[in-house]
């Protein structure tokens, strides 16, 4: 597990990480009403808003199932992935919808099998 290392600035700590790229940061920043646009992934734990951790996010990401862009600076290895929040809350809607669905045809084909 990573530890984040704290310099101690006056009476403000900051975490001594590397700095996000340019366009990464403007996305982070992006909101639309009220919530971002773009999420991290968190580095444990679950996300905020979905509740998924980040391997979940990056399977989901994986089928297809949300959007995910990946930010590098030309030549760099390392980059920022970001996953879209709106995408991520439709595929969680989805299956919800799902659920509904298959809960009403098993429910009907209760009903049918109890008249029989």
């Amino acid at each position: 597990m990573k530890t984040i290392a704290k310099q101690n600035m006056g009476n403000q700590a900051q975490p001594n990480t590397r700095p996000l790229p340019t366009k990464a940061r403007e996305l982070l920043q992006d909101q639309q009403a009220g919530l971002l646009v773009w999420i991290r992934p968190p580095k444990q734990g679950v996300e905020f808003y979905s509740g998924f951790s980040r391997s979940k996010l990056y399977e989901l990401a994986g089928k297809g199932e949300i959007r995910s862009v990946s930010i590098r600076e030309p030549g760099a290895i390392k980059g920022t992935r970001l996953f879209r929040l709106s995408s991520v809350l439709d595929f969680i809607a989805k299956c919800e919808e799902s659920m509904r669905t298959s809960d009403a045809k098993e429910s009907l084909e209760g009903t049918n099998n109890q008249l029989n």
